[in-house]
């Protein structure tokens, strides 16, 4: 155990999976830990595993904080989510002092992709950037604006919440309780959605032979892995989320003409058969000065970006009184 030097605990807790990194003021990562999230009602399974994780932490170093990144709409000041879309029980909910009180660590508490763009601005694709946007892909898509280094927040901490832009009229219901949001066309559940639906009309794909008929199997890496080797239906599932993407991305390029958008979440990878599509379309939607300033790229900190970003931030409040930024 080293007594010498401060580690911080970060947790990314997001609509599938609670991931949990060891980290110093550095970012540099000394241990990982992931665990599916189970039943988003239940608030007793899910606090259990996030306490798991900072025990198994604990007993190998000593811990000066945690920070948690949680999918939903946070107040930071006062260490409550106050509705989280993908995470039922996240209503109003104390989770800073609830954990503090369990565990008996200094906790702090934000938005999951606002921590994952201060771990991109620390120590990822941001830190040589003043200006930059990160968007983030998996269970929902999220989104958070750095400007002049510093991250945007907005009156009520919700600045940056691009998964909730209305793309169509009268669409599919989001978790958020509106219709036609982004994340409803473009998240994980999203292509899984799209998948079955042509599925059930009788489209043919070699998925089906694959899980021998049980569509419980069926989830987005198995149609990415498809769509590699060329299945017509996997293929046009992931197409039809990569085309919103690149109408959103292009939405991003011409409001805010950042130098750089950073591409993370859990969902990218699964993307990658139609990566060379989204640059493609992206680049016929956006203005041309903007677009040729700006650089597309993917998160060098693939699924740690958030709970890094947490474990600094954890680190920086138990240090400083006020806000970061």
């Amino acid at each position: 155990m080293n007594d010498k030097k401060e580690f911080g605990i970060g947790i990314d807790l997001g609509g599938t999976k609670i991931l949990g990194t060891l980290v110093d003021i550095s970012g540099n990562v000394f241990g990982k830990v992931k665990f599916g999230i189970g039943d988003t009602n239940d608030s007793n399974s899910v606090i259990k595993k996030i306490v798991n994780i900072v025990e198994n932490f604990r007993s190998t170093q000593k811990v000066s904080s945690i920070g948690i990144g949680s999918a939903g709409f946070v107040d930071y000041k006062r260490g409550i989510v106050l509705i989280s879309p993908n995470i039922k029980f996240l209503n109003e909910f104390p989770l800073a002092e609830e954990i503090k009180k369990l565990t008996n660590i200094e906790t702090f508490i934000d938005n999951d992709v606002k921590m994952g763009a201060f771990a991109e601005l620390y120590v990822g694709e941001g830190r040589n950037v003043n200006d930059f946007v990160f968007i983030t892909f998996g269970t929902g898509i999220g989104g958070a604006i750095v400007i002049n280094k510093k991250i945007v927040r907005g009156f009520d901490n919700l600045a940056g919440e691009i998964g909730h832009l209305r793309l169509v009229e009268n669409g599919y219901l989001c978790g958020c309780g509106k219709r036609g949001h982004f994340e409803t066309l473009s998240s994980g559940p999203a292509i899984r959605r799209y998948f079955l639906h042509e599925v059930s009309f009788g489209r043919k794909t070699k998925v089906l032979e694959s899980v021998n008929g049980d569509l419980s199997l069926i989830n987005v890496s198995l149609i990415s892995e498809f769509a590699k080797n060329g299945d017509e239906l996997s293929l046009e599932s992931l197409n039809y989320a990569m085309h919103y993407i690149a109408l959103v991305v292009s939405y991003v390029i011409d409001l805010l003409n950042p130098e750089k958008i950073i591409l993370g979440g859990g969902l990218l990878e699964g993307l990658e058969p139609v990566y060379q599509n989204l640059l493609d379309e992206i680049n016929e939607y956006a203005l041309d000065i903007p677009l040729k300033s700006v650089d597309i790229v993917k998160s060098s900190l693939g699924e740690n970006a958030i709970s890094i970003g947490a474990g600094i931030f954890g680190l920086m409040k138990k240090n400083i009184t006020g806000d970061l930024w």
